[in-house]
């Protein structure tokens, strides 16, 4: 147990460290508000552990890599699916509304299309996926004493915990990213809801930010290569 947490304080360290220079020397608002939310997760974290009981961990042993990978791939197959099925939508996922975040200063490293996708396609997902849907899930679960099991996947209060964070997903790309589009905001709350049921299913972290990962690089593929 010990050596889990290590892992994910040393993660949000990492995240930490990116994040300074991202908003010294690319975008100073993403960095500001990822930041924010990294520290919300730490908090969470530790108030986690501060209740003696943790359910969920970043890395779930009995998965191997290529397993996960796979799982990933097979999410992102099925949220491909499922935009089709809403008003038309054209793109996979909304990331052209995050992108006007890029206009709105020019500091060190702010045209360079390397800087920004990996930003953009590994670690605003990363910290999203970690803050938003795992550790929420992992601290409002032992809260509220809701048990995180396959079975009870539609039990009422863990639907009802999975929609309150989908919401306040949608909220957050909502406010902090000003996304009005209602096909985008309906494909977000849609990935919220994949990333927290592979949470819960698998009881880790990495399969759900592979996911998230994997949508995010596709789309920043294709949005940064039309951009140059």
């Amino acid at each position: 147990m010990a050596k889990e947490i290590l892992t994910e304080f040393a993660w949000i360290a990492i995240m930490g460290f990116i994040l300074f220079f991202a908003s010294t020397n690319v975008n100073p608002t993403l960095g500001t508000i990822y930041t924010g939310l990294l520290i919300l997760g730490g908090v969470m974290l530790i108030a986690d552990i501060g209740f003696g009981k943790k359910n969920l961990y970043f890395s779930n042993p009995s998965i191997p890599l290529a397993t996960a990978m796979i799982i990933a791939l097979f999410s992102y197959v099925v949220l491909v699916i499922s935009s089709y099925f809403m008003s038309s939508l054209s793109k996979v996922i909304p990331l052209t509304q995050i992108l006007t975040l890029l206009g709105s200063t020019a500091p060190v490293f702010s045209n360079s299309v390397t800087l920004n996708f990996l930003i953009f396609s590994i670690v605003i997902p990363f910290i999203e996926t970690y803050v938003i849907f795992f550790l929420s899930i992992d601290l409002f679960s032992t809260v509220f004493k809701i048990p995180l099991e396959k079975r009870n996947l539609l039990s009422f209060r863990l639907i009802l915990l999975i929609m309150v964070i989908t919401v306040a997903f949608l909220l957050f790309h909502t406010n902090a990213k000003g996304i009005e589009n209602e096909s985008a905001l309906l494909l977000v709350g849609i990935m919220a809801l994949i990333s927290c049921v592979l949470i819960v299913m698998f009881k880790e972290a990495r399969i759900a930010i592979l996911f998230h990962v994997l949508a995010n690089a596709i789309a920043s593929i294709a949005i940064f290569s039309g951009a140059g």
